[in-house]
């Protein structure tokens, strides 16, 4: 449970009641800058669509100004590259190394997306008191705070520090987002927001009668399959919300449960499912809107008030009922999802609920197989759609300064179809390929059309596009853990149990691997029962990075990995040790297994991804860089996420701090004027494509799909 949200966080924010909205007036600035982010943009992928013309705006924006590959993160992971071109650093200023994190004091593995801290007991009367029994209940006298992992400053703070508004519509890695004193400032957060549940990327719930799908369960993790049986067709059921951590003497605390009904015709694919006082209405294969849902933790005290979503997979033979991660609701000031407060409330009665967890797209419903392809592109669109509805909202509310404007269905669609655009992946079928080949060059031509719409409303802005990472296939699985193992690194726990998490008896490893591309040496003095001593830390490393370089894969013969970064070497900064000693950059086609992220030893060395999670980009760097598209000229070669803030800085004169490393790739004058270029250009692409609105034109489906 996101416990900032809970009872005296509740009690301030009715105290202190509403706060103030962005007004128009505090936000103008005569100079404007855009930057779209495009999570995973591919600049292969971007070439081959605008050789063949499909991305026009794109193309008129690459002639304008440029277009490069941008230098991504070491490893190329969102939160880190994210957290690189937000602070003008890497991992060792800004602290993020990995999706994953471990304590080595505890040899838990952690996200690295928040941290919670946990609050200062009161002082009473010569004690100290954290909580107050009342009714059943222990009462947190202070609430614990939320605060993200992330150390460095990002650049809008300097920013409004020197006078100029700053916009930054769902920034990822960047959860709870922090105030930013001076000019105005807005944020909404995104990728690393958890649902209700606490739960990165959300947890879905799935109610299903059908005996098989009971008795195969769900095959990874990202949601729970809940058993029903139909009654006179009546299901009744309940949601399983947050962990109720306020009950009193609660060894193993419950999570709170709230009752529904389901009801179908017994003729006709409909049903109505009621809970509270809703009640919905829905025929097979059709989605709910978003609606409320309240838990409520202590009776007439405190209540989390989230929302959800759901989808009528069947009806008949069997009930098949998905109901999306429980949201947190955009509505209810409390949750800490936006700056100022109540800015969520006030961007929600504009455009309507919309999913404020990250990582929305629900990959791990489809690698469940709970959603075909075509519901998971379904599912998708919704988010898109809101997403493009905020995107309307910032455009007209923007009226100069700094906005920044993130996109992460082209991420999280690249990785369940990416795979499918050529032939021979062990996770996708031919019959898919027919099918899904063309997915992501669609999805790039909506960008296209985003592009075109921001350079159509605002043609003087300086604009920017871009991406944290490229994209590749993700052929083959390694667990780094068992070739450690095998090599004489690792030793197991429990042998047994090759599933389990941080399984490693750490009194006979040297080396563990936590995280997609992290490798730790077991460091005496550092870890909690580190075995090699530093004098030999060196050796270690030098003679695991050779023997990884030259590791093959048995199948192809082929080399599994790329580069081994030193960590020592490839961070700066006071953070630097606090990351793994050791980064593996695999070939493309390769990717770390999420069993051994977590410190598990799967049996085989390297095995066949035959997941729909088929495409990804935690490789060598320079196998998956981004994109950079600008109005304007980019002076400098091969630029870098890193360049990215001390750009922006330097565009509106504001001086770059000294940690920041990068360069300001634009030289601070116009490469050529936008009036010399704007008749010829907007001529040569001609009107905008596609929808302009807020909802697909009639007869236009998914990705260019039937549903």
């Amino acid at each position: 449970m996101p416990r900032a949200t809970g009872l005296l966080v509740a009690w301030a924010a009715a105290l202190c009641g509403p706060s103030a909205g962005c007004s128009e007036e505090e936000a103008t600035h005569a100079m404007k800058v855009i930057v779209l982010g495009f999570d995973g943009l591919d600049p292969a992928l971007c070439e081959e669509l605008m050789a063949a013309g499909r991305l026009p705006h794109l193309s008129a924006l690459a002639r304008r100004g440029s277009f490069k590959r941008l230098g991504t993160s070491v490893p190329p992971q969102s939160p880190v590259a994210w957290s690189n071109l937000m602070t003008g650093t890497d991992s060792g200023q800004h602290g993020v190394f990995d999706f994953i994190h471990r304590d080595p004091t505890t040899a838990a593995p952690f996200s690295s997306a928040a941290v919670e801290v946990p609050p200062e007991p009161l002082p009473i009367v010569g004690s100290r008191v954290d909580s107050v029994p009342a009714f059943g209940y222990e009462l947190p006298v202070r609430p614990t705070t939320i605060k993200p992992n992330r150390h460095s400053r990002a650049f809008w703070e300097y920013l409004t520090e020197a006078g100029v508004p700053a916009h930054v519509f769902r920034m990822p890695a960047n959860y709870p987002p922090t105030a930013s004193a001076g000019a105005h400032f807005c944020c909404l957060s995104d990728m690393g927001t958890v649902d209700v549940v606490n739960s990165q990327g959300g947890t879905f719930s799935y109610y299903t009668s059908d005996p098989a799908e009971q008795e195969s369960g769900l095959t990874t993790e990202g949601g729970v399959l809940y058993g029903v049986t139909v009654h006179d067709d009546r299901v009744d059921g309940q949601w399983t919300g947050p962990v109720n951590e306020y009950v009193a003497g609660a060894g193993s605390p419950e999570p709170v449960r709230v009752a529904f009904v389901l009801r179908r015709d017994p003729s006709e694919d409909v049903v109505t499912v009621e809970w509270q006082d809703q009640t919905v209405l829905l025929r097979e294969g059709e989605w709910s809107e978003w609606r409320p849902v309240t838990f409520e933790l202590v009776p007439y005290v405190t209540t989390l008030r989230a929302m959800v979503r759901l989808y009528m997979k069947e009806v008949h033979p069997q009930v098949k009922l998905y109901v999306s991660p429980f949201n947190m609701d955009p509505q209810e000031e409390s949750w800490e999802i936006d700056r100022p407060k109540n800015w969520s409330r006030h961007v929600s009665d504009a455009i309507g609920r919309y999913y404020t967890q990250g990582l929305a797209e629900n990959t791990k419903a489809l690698s469940n197989r709970i959603f075909t392809r075509d519901e998971f592109l379904r599912q998708s669109e919704i988010v898109f759609q809101e997403r493009l509805r905020l995107f309307d909202f910032a455009m007209g509310h923007y009226r100069g300064g700094l906005l920044f404007f993130y996109f992460g269905t082209t991420d999280l669609v690249g990785h369940m179809f990416w795979g499918a655009q050529r032939a021979g992946h062990p996770g996708v079928t031919d019959e898919e390929h027919q099918r899904y080949g063309q997915v992501m060059a669609e999805l790039y031509e909506r960008v296209d059309e985003i592009v075109g719409r921001a350079v159509e409303r605002f043609p003087d802005a300086l604009l920017m596009v871009v991406s944290d990472h490229g994209f590749c296939d993700y052929r083959r699985s390694v667990h780094l853990n068992t070739w450690l193992q095998q090599n004489g690194y690792a030793v197991m726990n429990n042998p047994p149990d090759r599933k389990a998490s941080m399984n490693f008896d750490f009194l006979q490893t040297r080396a563990y691997g936590v995280g997609l591309n992290g490798l730790y040496i077991n460091l005496a003095g550092r870890e909690r029962m580190g075995v090699v001593d530093s004098a030999y830390r060196q050796s270690v490393i030098d003679e695991i990075t050779a023997k990884l370089l030259a590791f093959r894969d048995p199948k192809s013969g082929g080399a599994v990995v790329k580069t081994v970064y030193d960590g020592r070497r490839q961070y700066h900064g006071p953070l630097r040790d606090a990351g793994p000693d050791l980064i593996v950059g695999y070939m493309a086609g390769y990717r770390g297994s999420g069993e051994s992220a977590m410190g598990a030893f799967p049996k085989a060395v390297i095995e066949d991804n035959t997941d729909a999670w088929g495409a990804d980009h935690c490789v060598a760097a320079d196998q998956v860089p981004g994109v950079l598209f600008s109005s304007e000229r980019v002076r400098v070669d091969e630029p870098d996420l890193l360049d990215i803030a001390p750009t922006l800085l330097a565009r509106f004169g504001v001086a770059a701090p000294g940690q920041m490393t990068g360069r300001d790739f634009l030289g601070g004058s116009l490469a050529l004027s936008i009036d010399e270029h704007r008749k010829t250009e907007m001529a040569s692409v001609g009107p905008l494509r596609g929808n302009q609105g807020n909802t697909m034109p009639d007869g236009v489906k998914c990705y260019g799909h039937e549903d």
